[in-house]
């Protein structure tokens, strides 16, 4: 992990990135590039504060049109199921679903049971992989910083200042 944070390590690595074409998109960006950037970033945040009502009823409505087509894919198994049993065990309609039902409990049951033995596992996966990923994030994000010149910083700092400030007069007026 130490040597991932030497100097000459993180600009090698980079460079390969930027060489290769697969640059972090922000090393070689011009001013007016950058300007645009943060704008695009303060035109989002705008129209997701003012939108979010909208958005939230878009999200719900997508969870519940794929709840119905599931919904909807259970009744036709169960219902090809029902028939598969009434034809070929000669049980009435309330026998099948009895059957039906039971099974589908005892799957569940089983699931959730093992969903119970993985769920430290799961847990402490996903917390190191969160980790993993905030850490590489601060860290890319602290060379950009590092390696911008000191006018850039400034034009960036004055950017993203005005785009709050524009953004907190909105809010609050």
């Amino acid at each position: 992990m130490k040597s991932l944070l030497k100097p000459n390590v993180i600009i090698r690595l980079f460079t390969k990135l930027t060489d290769g074409g697969l640059c972090y998109g922000r090393a070689d960006e011009t001013d007016q590039q950058m300007l645009i950037r943060v704008g695009i970033q303060f035109v989002a945040l705008f129209l997701i504060i003012i939108l979010f009502d909208e958005l939230l009823d878009v999200v719900l409505e997508i969870l519940h049109f794929v709840f119905e087509l599931m919904h909807l894919l259970f009744e036709v198994i169960e219902g090809f199921i029902e028939e598969i049993l009434e034809h070929t065990l000669n049980t009435a309609h309330h026998e099948s679903e009895i059957f039906i039902i039971s099974t589908i409990l005892i799957l569940l049951v089983f699931g959730l049971y093992q969903l119970y033995k993985i769920w430290p596992r799961l847990y402490r996966s996903w917390r190191r992989n969160s980790r993993a990923v905030w850490l590489r994030y601060t860290r890319r994000q602290s060379f950009y910083w590092r390696t911008l010149p000191i006018g850039r910083k400034w034009k960036l700092i004055t950017a993203y200042g005005i785009g709050l400030f524009c953004l907190l007069f909105w809010i609050f007026l």
